[in-house]
């Protein structure tokens, strides 16, 4: 709550005390909510896109008083030169973080109109998904009227506190790695239980009301239930996932000089690595720790053309996951079973560092195989770096013997010690049946 507790103070120690003009007390004294905007539920086949929470700034302009508070035996007229107030100046600046309150209402009322909801909350990190839309608010004007003791018998009615604020939200796509939507609301409530000096129930309702009027706006309806690939490529093909699905390798092994094409940038929520298609019906293999959490990628390939995937499964202690997206034709990389030769020639395909060094090729040799905490692993002194994960070993002939996923560098320093999960381990993680190559 560490963007209240800057509100709060600046009420302690400045709001109690400050001055205000009359145009000041008659804007709040009367300030009114207005009733709250009616939401209508999405329909049960808007196959909504899962939202998240993830960002508040608070910032009305310096010394703005946002709130007033009196109390109701002393103002129990209309007679406004007897009342006696205070007023609340804000001078904080912006006020950024604490969002998990926030974050709470946000989803409630997602899910009481059945949009999907990821708050990020969750206790195992299989559960904690990454939401292919964030959401992000700045309040940059807030007022408040507060009344300390109402209702009570000088004041039967009296109304304990009511808020409004102007709020600007902005949606970003994890996919296209952009602001997709903006969306400015304004709109208050008012609080009906007696304050116990909180105010913060009551901003959490004006919050509230701000949150309907987004969900009721037709722009972000429009985004939050449009398909998951938006302009990206062709649809998903989506469907249950079977008991096994059949990796069917190509008649012909792609060679090593043309495997590029069949290697992809993955672009999730928490990064990006490699993924490499493994089935002419669209199945990409990479890391688990690519994907994260994340229920769609985008993949960029070789050629620059992008398509989106639905992450099927995955497995974190292998640290692999299984990919559907569109193959658009190209050619599967054939795989390779059982042991490898120390000394062998391998090369590892990626994406280093940065995305404009996609394709990079590197050669090396299995310099060994090892077990680390039950797990195999063969090690390669061929040169991978942070985005490199979930990208292909292959062998001389051109079939992946491993799948990319770590590597030693101390003090940055490349040092060939590398390690890739052997492609047995991974179908097996995976309950993937691998077909003949």
């Amino acid at each position: 709550m560490r963007i209240w507790l800057v509100v709060l103070a600046a009420m302690a120690a400045i709001g109690f005390g400050a001055t205000a003009s009359a145009a000041d007390y008659k804007t709040l004294r009367h300030l009114s909510a207005g009733p709250p905007t009616p939401v209508t539920a999405l329909p049960a086949d808007a196959n909504a896109r899962p939202v998240q929470f993830a960002r508040i700034v608070v910032h009305p302009a310096d010394g703005e008083p946002w709130g007033m508070t009196y109390f109701s035996s002393v103002i129990a007229n209309e007679d406004e030169g007897s009342a006696t107030y205070k007023f609340m100046i804000w001078q904080g600046g912006a006020s950024d973080g604490g969002t998990a309150s926030f974050a709470r209402v946000f989803d409630e009322e997602l899910r009481r109109t059945s949009f999907r909801a990821e708050s990020g909350e969750a206790l195992f990190e299989e559960n904690n998904g990454s939401a292919d839309l964030k959401v992000g608010v700045l309040v940059d004007d807030m007022k408040g009227r507060f009344c300390l003791d109402c209702p009570n018998p000088f004041n039967p009615k009296g109304i304990p506190a009511t808020v409004v604020m102007t709020a600007h939200w902005e949606i970003y796509s994890t996919l296209e790695r952009k602001v997709i939507a903006r969306v400015t609301t304004s709109g208050g409530a008012d609080y009906k239980t007696r304050l116990q000096g909180n105010f913060l129930p009551a901003v959490f309702d004006a919050f509230r009301e701000n949150v309907r009027q987004l969900l009721a706006s037709e722009q972000f309806r429009r985004v939050v239930a449009s398909r998951a690939d938006g302009q990206i490529g062709a649809p998903l093909v989506a469907g249950p996932v079977p008991g096994s699905i059949p990796l069917v390798g190509p008649k012909t092994r792609v060679p090593v000089a043309q495997a590029t094409k069949s290697v992809a940038v993955i672009y999730a929520a928490d990064g990006q690595g490699s993924g490499f298609l493994v089935s002419s019906e669209g199945y990409v293999l990479t890391n688990r720790h690519v994907v994260g959490g994340s229920k769609y990628v985008k993949l960029k390939w070789s050629n620059g053309a992008e398509t989106v995937g639905e992450v099927l499964r995955s497995d974190g202690r292998r640290d692999v996951a299984l990919i559907k997206t569109d193959a658009q034709g190209r050619a599967p990389l054939a795989l390779r079973l059982g042991p490898v030769q120390q000394g062998e020639t391998v090369f590892a395909i990626g994406t280093p560092l940065d995305d404009s060094l996609q394709n990079t090729m590197t050669k090396g040799i299995v310099s060994a195989e090892r077990v680390e905490s039950g797990l195999r692993l063969i090690q390669s002194d061929a040169g991978v770096n942070h985005g490199n994960s979930g990208g292909p070993l292959l062998d001389e002939k051109g079939s992946v013997i491993a799948i990319t996923v770590s590597g030693i560098l101390p003090a940055s320093m490349q040092l060939g010690l590398n390690f890739f999960i052997p492609i047995d381990d991974a179908l097996k993680a995976l309950a993937l049946t691998p077909g003949a190559s």
